[in-house]
């Protein structure tokens, strides 16, 4: 996922993958708020996709964690402090939600109806405050990280955070991405994985895009993609 095209030119580490959080947060609010409580299979499928929002969010906050933070403080000691500390706050949310989930799945009649709204309004509250948090790590932290750092050093540091992502939640963050960026940003990330990716893999991603792209972008990407296997 090359990030080197927006900001006055500066590699972006974080606004594309934050678009896929922002889109992936987005969706499962709305599908929380529609769960008919007298539908079995759809409270499971609700319930599925708040369990795999959490699991995108715990990989996020890890890899920020391991890559992201040390690499602030290394080299502008306490910048990271106030992400970090919400980071904390996060992952206590994620236990609070995974409590209210089983809540949930427990319950029946009026009372799973009560738990799937107390359940919403956790989950509205959880994207608010990630919302405000991934503004802050978009300005701040990447101001900091453009002051610190060349930007061939950030992309040695957001290649190792690509690495560190199993390949299962990768493909759950290009789902959420790549329909929800930019058709210059679709293209770049794609031109990029065409190159680096075994040809099988590169198709089934293609496969994934067409699905949840919209048809005027497919048309464009397709374009796009066959220009860009030209050689110059």
């Amino acid at each position: 996922m090359s990030n080197d095209h927006n900001n006055n030119g500066r590699f972006d580490i974080y606004t594309l993958i934050h678009k896929a959080l922002r889109s992936f947060m987005s969706d499962t609010l709305t599908v929380v708020g529609r769960i008919d409580e007298s539908d079995p299979a759809d409270v499971a499928a609700g319930i599925a996709q708040v369990r795999g929002l959490l699991e995108i969010c715990r990989e996020h906050l890890f890899v920020e964690n391991q890559f992201v933070h040390p690499a602030m403080e290394a080299r502008r000691p306490g910048s990271a402090c106030a992400t970090a500390t919400d980071h904390v706050h996060h992952e206590e949310a994620f236990e609070r939600l995974e409590t209210q989930l089983l809540v949930v799945e427990r319950s029946s009649g009026s009372k799973r109806k009560d738990a799937l709204l107390a359940l919403y309004r956790m989950v509205a509250l959880f994207v608010a405050d990630n919302f405000q948090h991934m503004n802050v790590e978009e300005c701040d932290n990447s101001e900091v990280l453009w002051s610190a750092y060349t930007d061939e050093e950030l992309a040695v540091i957001h290649k190792s955070i690509l690495a560190a992502v199993p390949p299962p939640l990768m493909r759950e963050n290009m789902r959420w991405m790549l329909p929800n960026i930019p058709h210059a940003d679709r293209v770049s990330v794609l031109a990029g994985a065409q190159h680096s990716m075994p040809a099988p893999a590169f198709d089934g991603l293609l496969r994934l895009t067409q699905t949840h792209v919209r048809e005027q972008d497919w048309s464009k990407l397709k374009v796009a993609l066959t220009l860009a296997a030209v050689p110059a």
